[in-house]
């Protein structure tokens, strides 16, 4: 049997997927409509209207710095075309910019997965539908500005070729997040409790943090875990020529090998990050110490 590039057998031969590209106010959804049959569209855009007001949401991510639910709605409509794939309906259009390889990798690969023929995988590329970037400002309906549109003109122009090889070895879509890394953060009193303790063992004129146990470098899957709080049982204390830190158990899971809270470092080189080099740990009286998981973002 004949099989697609991804060496899938196509057992949807007659089924098409089509990815329109272009600038907001190009004239993308009128051609999706022109194009569409009885198949199917799908559009980030409707998906995030039916979160709420549009311009609303999109002034919320930008004031915030965070995008994640633009990620979010990319990933539903995502789903939502791969479950008409899956129905049999055809042609599937996808109405977005697609302005990046990567933003119309995750359709090409169900599609792929399947069981489609490469060649009906289409890509239809509207551009700049022939209008300036001042046209393309005033006529967009969801009111990007100028500013953006001139980028997206720019970044249309850069990702050439466009076909499923160069799109597939694109990088996958990914989140940009203000999130620096999530963690348990200590009350101010456990901060005292901690210095309390370990006040003999911290060398003079280091400085001082006892500020959070990591959990993981940027955002946190599991939102409900936000505002959870939690304690921490100290057990042993380890000492580098770099940082101190306390080892610590915890019910919240950390992607650190030996889960603990930086006390200190040395100023003369050091970073929190040094105390997962620490190797020789002993043991202190048990004390406890209590926290909130939260997200650390970008100031």
């Amino acid at each position: 049997m004949k099989t697609n590039s991804k060496g899938v057998a196509i057992t949807r031969p007659d089924q098409k997927l089509i990815l329109l590209r272009g600038i907001p106010g190009s004239g993308k959804s009128t051609k999706a409509k022109e194009l569409v049959g009885s198949g199917a569209i799908h559009s980030t855009d409707d998906v995030i209207s039916a979160m709420g007001d549009y311009t609303t949401i999109f002034e919320n991510m930008k004031a915030n710095n965070d995008f994640g639910k633009l990620f979010v709605a990319h990933m539903t409509n995502v789903r939502n075309a791969r479950k008409s794939m899956e129905s049999g309906l055809s042609p599937v259009i996808i109405d977005n910019t697609n302005i990046k390889k990567a933003d119309m990798k995750p359709y090409i690969k169900d599609a792929l997965s399947l069981g489609f023929d490469d060649a009906n995988i289409q890509f239809v590329d509207v551009g700049t539908g022939g209008l300036t970037a001042e046209a393309l400002a005033a006529r967009n309906t969801h009111g990007v500005p100028l500013a953006s549109i001139e980028k997206m003109v720019a970044s249309h122009k850069g990702q050439e070729p466009i076909n499923i090889k160069t799109v597939m070895e694109a990088k996958d879509m990914t989140v940009e997040s203000n999130v620096l890394y999530t963690g348990v953060f200590l009350e101010k009193a456990s901060q005292n409790v901690l210095f309390h303790n370990l006040e003999h063992m911290i060398p003079e004129g280091w400085k001082r943090f006892g500020h959070h146990m990591t959990i993981c470098l940027g955002p946190i899957k599991d939102k409900n875990l936000l505002g959870t709080e939690t304690i921490l049982r100290v057990t042993h204390v380890g000492l580098s020529d770099m940082a101190i830190a306390v080892k610590v158990d915890s019910d919240i899971k950390t992607k650190n090998a030996i889960p603990h809270v930086t006390v200190a470092i040395n100023p003369d080189g050091g970073k929190p990050a040094m105390s997962n080099d620490i190797t020789k740990w002993q043991d202190v009286r048990v004390f406890f110490l209590m926290g909130k998981v939260d997200e650390f973002k970008k100031q």
